[in-house]
């Protein structure tokens, strides 16, 4: 009988959470462009930071699962390094001058229900080269999708793709400022906003979870819908960062 009962609450836990997992993200893929042209200088490091209170999730009819976390911060990090690195090798200066890239996640906020998505997230960053500001920028990625554990459309999915338009949006302005000639959109870009309200206006306000009904042991179970505010618009504030007195500092 404990069993049946575990095995019970198991399945409606996996039915509530709208994926069978917990938000791991798949990791994004940019393959090394075919038609490169040289740069001017290579990417030497990519480091993004985030406050501990950057990260915000709520959830609806579903468990509070996938909070961004450093393992999150560190995975777009390096996809973005292995990307550009591999592309600008063939920098055409013979001593190699280097350019780095600096970011801060000021939010990271998704809503999730057991069959739908939705996040918000901004980007500060810079791109420095010997010392000298070339790249200040805000942007904000935003997706908002089903989740549909039969069309693979899971919340660590989900998760990838928003992860995958923060990476794009970075090392497409980064390719297009260091090669020469100037390459644009040298990857797809979707999901990228260069202001809040294009942001917030493209995003969902509300998210509505999908109700549950059937039997188990003889016994009727119901969960209702449930439906909750995503709230962007009042998590749009943030600090911009000074990045030319931060990267002072760190040399």
């Amino acid at each position: 009988m404990y069993l049946v009962k575990y095995l019970f609450s198991l399945l409606v836990s996996l039915v509530l959470t709208g994926c069978a997992v917990t938000g791991t993200a798949s990791k994004a893929e940019f393959p090394l462009l075919t038609n490169a042209p040289n740069f001017n200088a290579s990417v030497n490091s990519v480091s993004i930071i985030a406050d501990e209170n950057s990260a915000d999730n709520e959830s609806y009819g579903a468990f509070n699962w996938g909070r961004f976390d450093e393992t999150d911060r560190n995975n777009i990090q390096q996809v973005i390094l292995e990307t550009l690195k591999k592309n600008t090798s063939n920098s055409a200066d013979n001593e190699k001058v280097h350019a780095n890239v600096h970011a801060k996640i000021h939010r990271y906020s998704q809503v999730i229900t057991n069959a739908s998505y939705a996040s918000f997230v901004i980007v500060d960053w810079c791109l420095e080269k010997n010392g000298e500001i070339i790249i200040d920028e805000v942007f904000y990625a935003g997706h908002s999708d089903e989740l549909d554990l039969l069309t693979g459309k899971s919340l660590g999915w989900a998760k990838g793709e928003t992860h995958k338009a923060i990476a794009s949006r970075i090392i497409n302005q980064t390719i297009q400022t260091l090669s020469e000639p100037s390459l644009k959109n040298a990857y797809p870009e979707e999901h990228v906003f260069l202001n809040a309200d294009d942001a917030v206006h493209a995003l969902p306000t509300q998210l509505t979870s999908v109700g549950t009904a059937g039997f188990s042991g003889g016994i009727y179970y119901y969960v209702s819908p449930t439906t909750g505010e995503t709230n962007f618009h009042e998590k749009s504030v943030y600090q911009k960062v000074n990045w030319k007195l931060e990267v002072q500092k760190g040399n």
